[in-house]
């Protein structure tokens, strides 16, 4: 039997997701939510019996299901008391458009896509296949697809959603149907229901926010008012808006945001909401709706933080030039403090914008000595207290370049550019639930007071992995050795991040006859560190085991490898560890299986969101803990404790990073370029003045950061796409980093770095080639010929070819390279050597020309067919003759 299911507290978007499972999968059953939305079930008394719906309820379900699937959902958290049915099921399907996240369940089929609503892409198979569908179905589809996308205008709406809209519209819809279930009703009873929710609602302001709290019963709630209050807080510029509905015996809660740097689903996660950054929703059972509003209005006091002004991610102070300064003297004045572009001030105030680039121009005209104030452009302005994503409407609006921020006498304070926006949203993406309330950071009790870990591991850990820990522990214990679960997978446990594939062990008392014996049980390929007292065991499916003997390390001198000696006690072990948040440890064995070991206040400062070392001469010993202490700061979001960083500066100060080997270094700064975000690293290593220190003589400034970003956003897209040899994101992100640097400068940071002869000539290519075939690609267009395309793309290797997508800035070139590399790269002539040969042909260099030659009029269309081929070759050779 096949069952269909999903989460409780149904909307429209998941009660569409079944009705469409339903047709694709006939046979099945729906395995109904316990609850649906106020519109939601008003749909389903009046018109369930037309869907293709053969439902079941909880306790009708059969104990296990040939295939389960599961719509619009694929999160542990959201499905309850569903899961033992996944489990026991023979097969999984699942069908979601929301993020991936370590709370997911795996199935043998997903149909995961980046579009607005699940119905989109159940629509699609439903096209697919050509199965019919009548009004009512259409009705409730179409429905599904306007709640999920805030009827196609929401922030994650793509073409894909309207299409699908768009052929359940061709089906028949009744509009006046759509509008009684999803729009507001017309004439009096808007007048009628906008009074009844302003009686019903509350302004707030908290934390420098505008909040409006409505809460009703269910039955003053329904026909039309979640697009009123939507309209209402578009209008008002509110930064939330949250419903409170009363149901029988329950609350429903929904919440909706504009701001960008609030994110719903963690704000709101004490309340138990789900659903994204944007828009979230929780079903409170068994509570009276004053106390949910009463347990709201608390929480936001407390957590709800203060919106994120300009000031606080624009560049301050700001370079500015005189109206009355020479073109020659503002050049060189940007150029010595890094800037691209400034404003130009008349008595102090703004008066217009200036740029490198129109500069440039007018230096090789000869004005030199021409004062500014001719060339400047008109100024895009903004008050410096408004809100981030006010800024963002601005850049798009007035379609900016740069925006000034200036005070009340129109004084610049500071200056934003794209990439200052880029690097905001990048942050906003990436950011842990550090910033978050206690007890939606990690699980409650927060972290300082938990004692086990051995829930966290049932609930975060895959079955095999949980089952290896058991085996662990249990032959620790017969051979009466003490083993820990240690480091980062500890603390991504507690961060509730997935875990790495590769675990780390504490063994005491030897790690290496511990691995030796266990791996007999494993099968893996084990490897022996007789110097370091440590093994690893590397499993078939990727996973790698690290086991170390507790131990304390001695370090002969700063930066040397260190010298290991055998110790009983775990804590002196850990102690020898970078940070503090790296020194968790968790009992494996069956008398203790999960106990926490913290020692050193790591659950705290996970819970703090800090980096701090553990003592004064951490640096000393290992200078390259400075690299790891920003890769974790910048990872996890969080911030380097303040004598940590004093720590960070006096190792500088001692140049200690030049006394690390080549290889190590180069093994550690490759680790930047593996983390989510490689330019917010380099540019908080830049800001610590470590940066110099890896890359000596680069300078960055602002279009370095920019087309370091650039490289990103491509590098992200590649990762989707098949490669014959995927290409290293290293070697792509040092391309760009050295692309202006002078030769001989360039070449010593590849061999400062040991790079082999392959990667070097890779970042070579990149960063020496790149550049003029770019100048050369953008004068040509959309003109140049595809045989000509070919050969100036075939030489680049999968690197430098990576780095021209990211630099091109016309959409003719980004059109040309993508045509290359989905299809011109893969064009080859019928025509072989053996032909060539036939023809009284003696092998040589010339078969490579003759070759090259015809796959160019192929390119070109010159040659359609075998047969023209063919004659080309022989009138090629006549005329060669």
């Amino acid at each position: 039997m096949t069952i269909i299911v999903t989460h409780d507290q149904a909307g429209f978007g998941a009660l569409a997701a079944l009705a469409a499972a339903a047709k694709l999968y006939p046979e099945s059953r729906v395995l109904f939510p316990d609850k649906l939305a106020p519109a939601a079930a008003l749909f389903w008394e009046r018109h369930g019996d037309r869907l293709p719906l053969k439902t079941v309820s909880g306790a009708e379900a059969p104990p296990s299901a040939g295939t389960v699937v599961v719509v619009n959902t694929r999160r542990k958290s959201r499905l309850g008391s569903r899961l033992p049915l996944l489990e026991r099921a023979g097969a999984v399907h699942i069908f979601d458009h929301h993020p991936a996240s370590p709370d997911d369940i795996g199935g043998e089929e997903l149909f995961v896509g980046e579009v607005g609503a699940t119905v989109t892409l159940l629509i699609e198979q439903i096209r697919r296949l050509s199965l019919p569908l009548d009004e009512v179905e259409a009705l409730l589809h179409l429905l599904g697809i306007y709640d999920s996308t805030s009827s196609l205008g929401g922030a994650g709406t793509t073409p894909r959603d309207a299409a699908a809209a768009a052929f359940l519209w061709e089906q028949g819809i009744d509009a006046s149907l759509l509008q009684e279930y999803l729009h507001v009703p017309p004439g009096g009873s808007r007048r009628g229901l906008l009074e009844t929710l302003f009686r019903k609602s509350k302004l707030y302001d908290i934390a420098g926010r505008r909040l409006l709290v409505t809460a009703v019963p269910a039955e003053e709630y329904l026909q039309g008012a979640p697009v009123l209050l939507r309209r209402l807080q578009e209008i008002e510029e509110l930064d939330l808006a949250v419903t409170l509905v009363e149901l029988d015996g329950a609350v429903s809660l929904t919440a909706r945001t504009v701001a960008d740097e609030l994110d719903l689903e963690l704000l709101l996660a004490p309340l138990g909401a789900a659903g994204g950054r944007r828009e979230a929703a929780a079903l409170l059972e068994g509570e009276a709706l004053f106390a949910v509003n009463e347990r709201l209005l608390e929480l936001l006091e407390r957590h709800l933080p203060p919106p994120v002004t300009v000031l606080q991610i624009a560049s301050a102070p700001v370079a500015a030039v005189d109206e009355g300064v020479t073109v020659a003297a503002a050049d060189e004045y940007f150029e010595e403090r890094g800037y691209c572009a400034g404003p130009v001030l008349s008595e102090g105030r703004v008066a217009g914008m200036i740029s490198r680039r129109e500069l440039h121009r007018a230096l090789r005209s000869g004005l030199d000595d021409a004062p500014v104030r001719g060339l400047m452009k008109p100024a895009v302005t903004a008050g410096a207290e408004i809100s981030a994503t006010a800024l963002r409407r601005i850049f798009v609006e007035k379609r900016a370049e740069r925006v000034v921020l200036v005070n009340g006498k129109n004084e610049p304070v500071g200056l934003v550019s794209p990439v200052d926006l880029l690097h905001y949203a990048y942050r906003l993406d990436r950011r842990p639930p550090a910033a978050l309330p206690r007890g939606s950071l990690l699980q409650s009790p927060p972290p300082a007071e938990m004692e086990s870990a051995a829930g966290l591991i049932k609930e975060a850990l895959p079955a095999r992995w949980q089952s290896l820990l058991m085996l662990i522990g249990q032959r620790a214990s017969l051979m009466e050795a003490a083993v820990y679960l240690v480091g980062g997978t500890v603390r991504d446990l507690l961060l509730g991040r997935e875990p790495a594939r590769d675990l780390d062990f504490v063994v005491i008392p030897d790690a290496v006859s511990f691995a030796s014996g266990i791996n007999k049980y494993l099968g893996g390929k084990l490897k022996i560190f007789e110097r370091f007292g440590t093994a690893s065991i590397f499993l078939e499916n990727g996973l790698r085991l690290d086991f170390a003997t507790a131990r304390v390390e001695l370090y002969a001198a700063p930066a040397a490898l260190p010298q290991v000696s055998g110790s009983s006690s775990l804590k002196r072990d850990l102690y020898r560890r970078d940070f503090s948040i790296n020194t968790l440890a968790c009992s494996l064995l069956p008398e203790s299986y999960g106990e926490l070991y913290d020692f050193f206040g790591g659950r705290q400062d996970l819970h703090d969101g800090v980096i701090r070392t553990l003592y004064h001469l951490s640096f000393v010993d290992d200078p390259l803990r400075l690299l790891r202490a920003v890769r974790f700061e910048q990872r996890f979001g969080f911030r380097i404790e303040e004598k940590t960083a004093e720590l960070i500066g006096k190792a500088l100060q001692s140049r200690l990073l030049e006394k690390v080997s080549r290889s190590r270094l180069a093994q550690e700064v490759s680790l930047i370029y593996a983390e989510e975000d490689p330019p917010a690293v380099l540019m908080r290593l830049h800001e610590l003045g470590a940066l110099g220190f890896i890359y000596p003589r680069l300078y960055p400034d602002e279009a370095l950061w920019q087309r370091l970003n650039r490289i990103g956003e491509t590098l992200a897209g590649a990762r989707r796409r098949e490669w014959s040899r995927r290409p290293e994101e290293e070697l792509v992100y040092l391309g760009g980093l050295l692309m202006e640097m002078a030769p001989h400068d360039r070449l010593a940071i590849i061999r400062r770095l040991g790079l082999s002869r392959r990667r070097a000539a890779a970042v070579l290519q990149g960063s020496e080639a790149v550049p003029p075939l770019l100048r050369e690609l953008e004068e040509a267009g959309r003109e140049i010929r595809p045989a000509v395309l070919v050969n100036r793309l075939d030489p680049l290797c999968p690197e430098a070819l990576l780095l021209l997508d990211a630099l091109a800035a016309s959409r003719a070139v980004k059109d040309n390279i993508r045509l290359y590399r989905e299809s011109l790269q893969y064009v080859r002539p019928r025509l072989r050597g053996g032909t060539l040969k036939q023809l009284g042909l003696e092998p040589g260099p010339v078969y490579g020309e003759i070759i090259a030659e015809l796959r160019g009029a192929v390119l070109d269309g010159r040659v359609r067919s075998e047969e023209e081929e063919l004659a080309f070759v022989k009138a090629y050779l006549r005329g060669e003759g």
